[in-house]
């Protein structure tokens, strides 16, 4: 991995960790305000608005560690797993809005 990829990678991941935060604080309130949740939906919409920025950040903090440990370019793909946390969150928050 070279460290420009490095950087362009955590700069996107930081950017994508403040527009998860921002999604999910406003989504979750629209949801909680539109339709009856039930405790467990509403902790879990709470838990969510930490949790996924997190594992952007999380992501962030693991490709940086996998440069200094001189990882293999496919070390890149972590980059999946906010995107595949994000999507999972859209098909939850879908489902809860019907």
């Amino acid at each position: 991995m070279s460290l420009t990829a490095l950087i362009i990678g955590v700069l996107a991941q930081i950017t994508f960790a403040g527009l998860q935060g921002l999604i999910v604080v406003f989504s979750a309130a629209a949801i909680a305000n539109q339709s009856e949740l039930t405790p467990f939906q509403d902790r879990l919409l709470a838990t969510l608005m930490l949790l996924l920025p997190g594992i952007s950040l999380a992501t962030a903090g693991l490709l940086v560690v996998g440069y200094l440990n001189s990882t293999a370019w496919l070390s890149n793909l972590w980059h999946l797993l906010p995107v595949v946390a994000f999507g999972l969150y859209l098909l939850f928050a879908f489902s809860l809005s019907r």
